[in-house]
């Protein structure tokens, strides 16, 4: 679908609606002179010029413009209102009804006799000038404007009617020269003289036409001689573009033509006009557009521009919207012309350069029975007929297709349709309940109707996103030139749709964000030029759909965002200390720049530095449930990206019960769920967290909404934007679609919850407010004011002897273990094919010569890893389990129960391969937490006291600095038969340990930001 089809109905309804505007204050003004009524037909009657223009409906454009210069003359009193003017108004408010009814079946607005519709209104205009020319001195004593101040404004509006270049026109010399900068002179100089022919007509011109047309070494100079009755005014307006560098106009001599003959009170003023000159001759013309010319369809649309300048084209082949723009035109036209200018003037315009053939026959017109009675009809009579016909159409019936509705009542009507999707949902549970069959049919198309009823209610409340984006490249132009900026601003996704009500407040927001990229982002043309960029900056609004979203995204080429200067800002103001803005990333930083009041503008404009802008952006965003993003890169510009639920009204969300309690949450926030047996819950620094794939989940209880649940079993990962966290519930219901209702005022604010709504069996259920929930709990185990993080000493990390150990390592010792555990967890399971947890309920940092101090003295097997790799320095990792721990795992592994047996060369491979399953995955675990790579040895394996054991691990080592301390992690392994314990031992150099350290404590300072 086009353009044009698009808002092809809209042009309709409006239309419509003015036409009724100019017919209903024509009657009032047909009574007496009435400025009210005056003013308000000119402003319809520009308003449906205007808009005809824009769609492309030549004829109507040209018959709305007759029509206001008329109006024009009558609001400033040049012109008196008689019953005969009256008549040729409505007849034009006739054609333009006639041309609206064939724009809404679909065609182009043409009508048959628009050429003798714009005479006859324009020899008012005519009349009105000779009496002026012919009276010494008007009867007002204030001055009156000429003609053409009512109209040069609106030259660039369209085509003019055609011009009658009889009485009243008077000649001028013209010369002007294109500026240098302009890039394609002959286009441009051939739409001066274009746009010159709509008011009047080039006698002479110098250099020739073809010169000015297709002559690459075209000056830009060009010298006329041009005859109009439009007035110099008008002549000032199209030569007053930029493009224009100098201009002469010399002044008019009077016309010969005019009669000095001064017209009685009963003459009519319009005057009679010769027949046979208004109907012209009719010229059958044949023109092939030569094959070497580039764009013959812009080439062809030129000649018919000048040849309509001169005549009236009544036939076209082949139809004009295939020259226009068909790939398949090949040059070759056929033309029937009707002029009262002279042949020669016809050849004129066919020789060029690009017209390869051209032929010009003469049509010999029929000679009418009565050959007085075109004499004695002048276009007023016949036109009496014409509006007489159009009168008889008017009495047809015409279906009202649009309507306009205020927007509180469609705002009750989606009110209803909310409630009977409410409904819906409680008679569907009635239905299951008692299983009546007759009411499951009805409720089946009851359902329907109900779901068609709510999509297309969504569809009425969804606008185009371009009724607020067409409103900022006028903003962009004025800050621009403001700024002394070169700005080129592209808007790209315009159709995407939007609910009005998320639409409403959206265009402070953007104004906010084109403001900042103009004022912080887009730089001066000289500092472009210095950095090797464009002079002219560009900026980009777009919108586009990803899948239930809409994405808005202001994106600019200028210099970027500082984050040093942002840091130093927000020291300043005592947001953050030093400490923290050296360990802060770049994303943090531009978090910085919602805060409220902040603003990294060193003086303060009109246009910002006051710090009111992002935060705001922000805070009306999240309102929308929407989430804002900013990205940077310094030196090549910066990137807002908006991310809007389509509607706000009707979501689908999942249900889930935590405590018994039910609870929503939008489904678009919903990331995964997940089983909890399968990720069990580790320790992370002060708070909860899961690893899920390599990811560390942090877990946010919401026991102070709903209280603690004594069956927890489901893991519900949440999103918003690049935040993840997770919470548990007791079990999943399942998706519903339902409408979320605002929390009224009198409950006020609830923080976690963004409404209520109610599902089928008539319960409130609360909606979770996911962005708040995760910036909340991120708050909660977060930094504290000054920088501090929190510490607390984990009792069951242990420090042998003389061995100290900080809080903050025993956290990262914790978390350590906490992982890698439950990575060896699941790794476990999916072999053993039955749920295995590990936990690590100690953690002892020892020195080597005292671990078979806390090890038993029992036979045990030991599964020995010596790491290798990216990192500083190198150690092993040992797997310990006693006896009755591996006879115990054998068992679980071989699908037995006998615990009294002797290990046996079973039990040995058996244990292998879970010592090698284990103490790989803790590797790989701890690899990846600390992101770097560890490269284990092929793995060796002893079955021998455990003294013994490490005495010959020791005595074997070539690990290059000493092992001074063991970190022991104590491990439980429980499944649904045993409780088996083990030992996980990393023997690190001095090195390693340090390097761990270092990388758990980043580690832990990024999950508590994030």
């Amino acid at each position: 679908m086009s353009d044009l089809d698009a808002y092809r109905s809209l042009y309709v309804a409006e239309s419509r609606e003015n036409l009724e505007g100019i017919v209903s204050n024509l009657l009032v003004l047909e009574k007496g002179t009435d400025s009210h009524a005056i003013d308000e037909i000119f402003r319809s009657a520009h308003s449906l010029k205007g808009m005809s223009a824009s769609m492309g409906f030549s004829h109507m454009e040209e018959i709305c413009h007759a029509l206001e210069d008329v109006f024009s003359q009558i609001r400033s009193g040049r012109l008196e209102v008689t019953q005969s003017l009256v008549d040729d108004l409505l007849g034009g408010a006739d054609d333009i009804e006639l041309m609206i009814d064939e724009i809404e079946a679909g065609g182009d607005g043409q009508l048959d006799h628009k050429d003798q519709r714009v005479k006859s209104l324009k020899r008012w205009l005519l009349a009105d000038e000779e009496k002026e020319v012919v009276k010494p001195a008007p009867k007002t004593p204030a001055p009156i404007e000429p003609f053409s101040s009512d109209t040069a404004g609106d030259m660039y509006e369209g085509p003019a009617y055609d011009q009658d270049y009889g009485s009243g026109c008077l000649t001028y010399s013209i010369t002007f020269s294109l500026a240098d900068n302009v890039d394609n002179k002959n286009l441009r100089g051939m739409l001066i003289l274009q746009n010159l022919e709509s008011i009047g007509e080039i006698v002479t011109c110098s250099p020739e036409r073809t010169i000015v047309e297709d002559d690459e070494n075209f000056t830009g100079n060009v010298t006329l001689e041009f005859r109009t009755n439009a007035g110099k005014g008008a002549i000032e307006t199209i030569l007053g573009v930029s493009d224009i560098k100098t201009r002469t106009i010399s002044e008019p001599a009077i016309p010969a033509e005019v009669s000095g003959v001064p017209l009685t009170k009963d003459e009519p003023a319009i005057p009679l006009t010769k027949g046979p000159s208004d109907t012209g001759v009719r010229y059958e013309i044949h023109v092939e557009i030569s094959s070497s010319v580039d764009s013959r369809n812009l080439r062809s649309m030129l000649l018919l521009q000048n040849l309509e300048g001169v005549g009236t084209i009544s036939h076209l082949s082949p139809k004009r919207e295939i020259i226009e723009d068909s790939d398949t035109y090949n040059g070759v036209m056929d033309i029937l012309l009707s002029t009262v200018e002279p042949q020669e003037k016809i050849h004129a315009l066919l020789k060029g350069s690009d017209i390869k053939n051209y032929s010009v026959r003469v049509e010999v017109p029929e000679i009418s029975k009565e050959p007085g009675a075109a004499l004695e009809g002048s276009d007023s009579t016949s036109f009496a007929g014409i509006r007489a016909s159009s009168a008889d159409k008017a009495e047809k019936k015409r279906e009202v297709k649009n309507i306009r509705v205020d927007i509180d009542r469609l705002d009750h009507m989606m009110n209803l349709v909310e409630d009977l999707v409410i409904n819906r949902g409680r008679l569907e549970q009635i239905a299951q309940q008692y299983k009546i069959k007759e009411l499951d049919e009805t409720l089946n198309m009851v359902g329907r109707s109900v779901s068609d009823l709510q999509v297309m209610m969504m569809d009425i409340r969804m606008i185009p996103l371009n009724h607020i984006f067409n409103r900022f490249p006028r903003t962009v132009r004025d800050i621009a030139a403001k700024e002394g900026k070169e700005v080129d601003f592209v808007v790209e996704g315009g159709d995407t749709e939007l609910d009005r009500s998320v639409m409403d407040g959206l265009n402070d927001p953007l104004l906010h964000l084109i403001r900042n990229a103009l004022d912080h982002g887009i730089e001066s043309p000289d500092v472009r030029i210095a950095n090797g960029k464009n002079p002219k900056g560009r900026l980009t609004l777009s919108a586009s759909r990803d899948k239930d979203n809409v994405i808005i995204v202001i994106e600019d080429d200028g210099g970027g965002v500082n984050v040093e200067k942002i840091k130093k800002k927000a020291i300043e103001r005592g947001l953050i200390t030093e400490e923290i803005a050296a360990s802060m990333s770049d994303q943090d930083a531009y978090d910085l720049l919602f805060q409220p009041g902040f603003s990294t503008a060193d003086k303060i404009t009109d246009i910002s530095g006051r710090g009111v802008g992002l935060d705001v952006v922000k805070t009306t965003i999240a309102s929308l449930q929407g989430t804002i993003k900013l990205e940077s890169v310094p030196g090549q510009g910066s990137r807002f990206e908006l991310v809007l639920p389509p509607t706000m009204a009707i979501v689908m969300v999942m249900m889930i019960r935590i405590n018994g309690k039910r609870c929503a949450i939008p489904i678009t926030n919903v990331a995964e769920v997940a089983s909890l047996a399968a990720f069990p819950i580790q320790n992370i620094g002060n708070g909860e967290g899961l690893l899920m794939r390599d990811e560390i989940i942090v877990l946010y209880r919401l026991d102070d909404m709903f209280g603690r649940s004594k069956s927890e079993e489901v893991i519900v990962v949440l999103q918003n934007g690049n935040r993840k966290g997770a919470i548990i519930a007791d079990l999943i219901e399942g998706q519903q679609e339902v409408v979320i209702k605002p929390l009224s005022k009198f409950v006020g604010a609830c923080e976690g919850v963004s409404g209520v709504t109610i599902p089928g069996d008539g319960e409130v259920v609360p909606v979770l407010d996911v962005k708040a929930i995760l910036r909340e709990g991120g708050q909660k185990s977060g930094r504290k004011s000054g920088g501090r993080r929190v510490k607390k000493m984990i009792k069951n990390v242990i420090a042998d002897g003389d061995l100290a150990i900080s809080e903050q390592q025993a956290d990262e010792l914790r978390e350590l273990g906490n992982i890698g555990a439950a990575h060896a967890a699941t790794t476990l399971s999916t072999i053993l094919s039955t749920m295995i947890q590990i936990r690590v309920p100690e953690i002892i940092l020892v020195n080597l010569a005292n671990l078979r101090n806390y090890l038993d003295d029992v036979m045990a097997a030991m599964t020995v890893f010596q790491i290798q790799g990216q990192i500083k320095g190198e150690g092993y990792l040992i797997l310990h389990i006693p006896e009755d721990s591996i006879i115990r795992l054998t068992n679980i592994m071989i699908g037995t129960t006998e615990l009294n047996r002797e290990i046996d060369d079973m039990d040995r491979s058996a244990i292998n391969e879970i010592g090698n399953i284990m103490t790989s995955s803790f590797l790989d675990a701890c690899a990846t937490l600390l992101n770097i790579i560890m490269i284990p040895s092929p793995p060796s394996m002893v079955i021998d006291m455990p003294h013994a054991a490490l005495e010959s691990i020791i005595a074997t080592q070539e690990i290059k600095e000493n092992v001074d301390e063991v970190v022991l992690f104590r491990t439980e392994l429980t499944c649904a038969t045993h409780e088996i314990k083990a030992n996980i031992i990393l023997l690190p150099s001095r090195s390693l340990l340090a390097e761990i350290f270092a990388r758990m404590e980043n580690v832990i300072a990024v999950a508590k930001s994030g």
